[in-house]
């Protein structure tokens, strides 16, 4: 008999650790891609905003349900959308300019679109150059610069995201 509840205890114990280990073990670093970031009550974009995390917070990941990844940073837990998330931490110290990455999250570019993609990012030296070159005119390049260094106000992103259903308020 004793043999047996020897086995049983082993056993027991080899399930919780081959069930529970992994569950353990499956906690992921990933960084906050955008400062303002909400860490929210609850996997809901209508749920309570508990605090905002800047650019490059590492959280570490617990759990995902649907869109949203539970997360914990620092001593705060809750949930982020998961588009705002990377696991590479973000260049630079701040910089939140990506606002097609806040429609849709992380964007794929195919070669064929990679001209139209490149205008997207403004105007590098090269293609300043290549515009001159092409006699574009002055003013479409001062346009282009002119729309590179406009900011959108605080909070009208997120309002033009939940009006159209869009990122983490689609649905």
């Amino acid at each position: 008999m004793k043999t047996l509840g020897k086995f049983s205890y082993v056993f027991a114990l080899s399930l919780i650790l081959f069930f529970v280990a992994p569950l353990a073990l499956s906690a992921k670093t990933m960084y906050v891609k955008r400062s303002g970031t909400k860490l929210m009550s609850e996997a809901s974009s209508k749920s309570k905003v508990m605090e905002k995390l800047g650019k490059g917070t590492a959280v570490d990941v617990s759990e995902k349900s649907g869109k949203y990844y539970k997360v914990t940073a620092g001593g705060s837990s809750g949930w982020i959308f998961k588009f705002k998330l990377s696991s590479k931490a973000p260049a630079g110290a701040s910089g939140d300019a990506d606002l097609l990455g806040e429609l849709g999250g992380r964007q794929q570019v195919a070669a064929r679109e990679t001209g139209s993609s490149s205008s997207i990012r403004g105007l590098s030296p090269v293609s300043e150059e290549l515009a001159h070159k092409k006699g574009i005119p002055e003013d479409s390049i001062n346009a282009v610069r002119s729309m590179e260094n406009y900011k959108l106000p605080e909070g009208d992103l997120d309002r033009f995201l939940q009006q159209g259903q869009l990122g983490e308020y689609a649905q």
